[in-house]
């Protein structure tokens, strides 16, 4: 069964700097996706057809521990902020969370400090939108919650660092992860 850590959250938390901290201490392979809202597609066929190859991709490599920075969560949240419709449905997704070994982690910071590291998004999302957003993740999360569990990490709070180490703790509290 292939093993995922999921960096999962809003923009500007740190998801890419911390999935190639954890590849480079060898905690796993980074999976990501380079264009996260392609133009010349649409974007419920695009999400569907990447979880589907992603699915396939941990069933061959069964032993692999591999990182995720985004996953099936940010198409539930972003189809929803969007109003458009999801391009997975909540019972692939349950299934998807069952039959991998998932840790889960939901980075989030407050409004001020995503402006305050230089928002690359297509949009910018203000005050209004950030907060919605946010709420939208931990409505999906909770929702997923019975599938697997999921650590939260405030990136305002803590810093790049500190959270990596949030994180590594976590994984090393499990004994394959143990050093």
């Amino acid at each position: 069964m292939a093993k995922l850590i999921i960096l999962e959250g809003l923009s500007r938390t740190g998801k890419t700097t911390i999935s190639n901290d954890l590849q480079s201490k060898g905690y796993g392979r980074i999976i990501s996706l380079k264009e996260k809202m392609p133009d010349h597609c649409d974007l419920a066929s695009f999400y569907k057809g990447t979880f589907i190859s992603y699915d396939a991709f941990f069933k061959a490599f069964p032993e692999e521990t591999f990182i995720l920075d985004r996953s099936i969560v940010s198409e539930m949240v972003y189809s929803k902020f969007f109003g458009r419709v999801q391009a997975i449905s909540n019972l692939e997704i349950h299934d998807f969370l069952c039959e991998h070994e998932i840790y889960l982690f939901y980075l989030w910071n407050e409004h001020l400090d995503y402006m305050k590291r230089l928002p690359k998004d297509r949009i910018v999302y203000d005050a209004k939108d950030y907060t919605r957003l946010k709420n939208l993740f931990e409505t999906s999360l909770n929702g997923i919650s019975q599938s697997t569990d999921w650590m939260a990490i405030n990136t305002s709070k803590y810093n790049i660092d500190e959270t990596i180490n949030l994180i590594k703790h976590h994984l090393w509290t499990i004994p394959e992860y143990e050093q």
